[in-house]
């Protein structure tokens, strides 16, 4: 199965991905003249399903891929647990600033972050995983740019 993979993996994915994309569109524009008949205000305008297939195509395809991904992380590390130190240390240390994040970001309780908190009945602990994880991911985004411009100059002068 993985020399298959390795042969045939990415043409399979990018098979799927443009067939999901086909049935999507598909479903989409079957459904437009109906969705525009609705006003910017009509309530069944929020209704419309022709959207579903699209969302749930993108959920089921992450789940996979996320067991995909842990299942070749454990047998990478059952194979190699000297090799894989370097990782298991960059997990740890992502979990520590994540854990630091939660517990520094506070619930919003004025203005229309909290308006919108109290609309969707948004708890005060899911607020600051909210809030975290959005600092978590702006500051993956800082150290992915520095370290791409870091190695680009790093390259440029070897």
């Amino acid at each position: 199965m993985y020399k298959f993979l390795t042969k045939n993996g990415q043409t399979i994915a990018f098979g799927a991905g443009v067939l999901i994309s086909l049935i999507f569109l598909i479903s989409v524009f079957g459904g437009l003249d109906e969705f525009n008949a609705y006003g910017d205000k009509d309530p069944a305008r929020y209704a419309t399903t022709i959207f579903d297939f699209g969302l749930y195509a993108a959920a089921f395809l992450s789940v996979i891929c996320f067991l995909i991904a842990v299942v070749f992380a454990i047998i990478h590390i059952a194979g190699n647990p000297k090799g894989s130190i370097k990782g298991i240390i960059g997990v740890g240390v992502l979990l520590v600033v994540a854990f630091i994040l939660y517990s520094t970001s506070v619930h919003e309780t004025s203005g229309p972050v909290a308006t919108q908190l109290t609309k969707f009945n948004v708890t005060e602990g899911a607020s600051k995983f909210i809030s975290g994880a959005i600092k978590l991911a702006g500051l993956m985004m800082a150290f992915t740019g520095i370290a791409f411009v870091v190695s680009e100059v790093r390259n440029f002068f070897k």
